[in-house]
């Protein structure tokens, strides 16, 4: 089975990058990209994650670059299992503590592919969407403040877009989320299947901050990797913080 990506990072209007993103192994961290790149990757297993290290703490440049290291690192063992999943970050978590990097921290949002099966992780408030001609669904879960307000049905998943406290996220990979780890808090994790024409994007919230879920849909459909420059000229119209983004789909 081949995927196909096509991957973009730019800094928006901060000084430098804090996110990273994650091809199978291939780890890109630069301020911007001219144009966005295309990738063909032929593996039994596959995975794919941006991170975006929190720009209000300390060092988020090198805690996301870092949990990349980490993936790739991990790689020479990978299993497509959930069991491996939770198993790799815990074990990036605990290295993150052994590390000169403090009071800092990163999101983390990803897949993990077998075939057309996968598992759809992540840990703050990074995301991963499907798209389809059916529209665009929002399968990752944030840990953040309006994301426990939309649960508790304070507001609606509409509302959370324009929510003032939006960008409070309440879990993460880093040191200073060692309480959450310590109290059994876990990484959101949930099986799908990828069909053809179906498409993942996976986004840091400087995609997620800016476009809500229909205007992202919008600018990609009906194909997003010929509509991708459309989408990202759509970001810069609003953008802010830095932004990334990967599309994946079965080639």
């Amino acid at each position: 089975m081949s995927y196909i990506a096509v991957y973009y990072t730019h800094k928006g209007l901060r000084n430098y990058q804090q996110d990273c993103i994650f091809i199978n192994g291939n780890i890109i961290q630069t301020n911007y990209m001219e144009f966005p790149k295309f990738e063909v990757i032929n593996s039994k297993t596959t995975l794919f994650a941006v991170c975006d290290g929190m720009g209000g703490l300390s060092h988020g440049e090198k805690a996301s670059l870092f949990v990349c290291e980490k993936l790739k690192e991990k790689l020479l063992s990978i299993e497509f299992s959930k069991n491996w999943l939770i198993n790799t970050l815990n074990y990036i978590q605990n290295s993150f503590l052994k590390t000169d990097i403090k009071n800092s921290g990163t999101t983390i949002a990803g897949i993990l592919l077998q075939e057309r099966k996968s598992i759809v992780f992540n840990i703050g408030d990074s995301r991963v969407y499907k798209l389809s001609r059916k529209g665009i669904k929002y399968i990752s879960h944030d840990h953040s403040v309006v994301q426990e307000l939309v649960d508790e049905g304070a507001i609606t998943y509409e509302e959370a877009f324009h929510h003032p406290y939006k960008h409070i996220v309440t879990f993460g990979i880093g040191d200073v989320f060692f309480p959450e780890w310590k109290e059994g808090k876990k990484p959101y994790i949930v099986e799908d299947i990828l069909k053809e024409d179906e498409y993942y994007l996976i986004c840091t919230d400087g995609v997620s901050d800016v476009l809500k879920d229909e205007d992202i849909y919008k600018s990609l459909a009906p194909s997003p990797f010929e509509n991708v420059n459309n989408f990202i000229e759509n970001i810069k119209k609003h953008m802010s913080d830095n932004f990334s983004f990967i599309i994946v789909s079965i080639k």
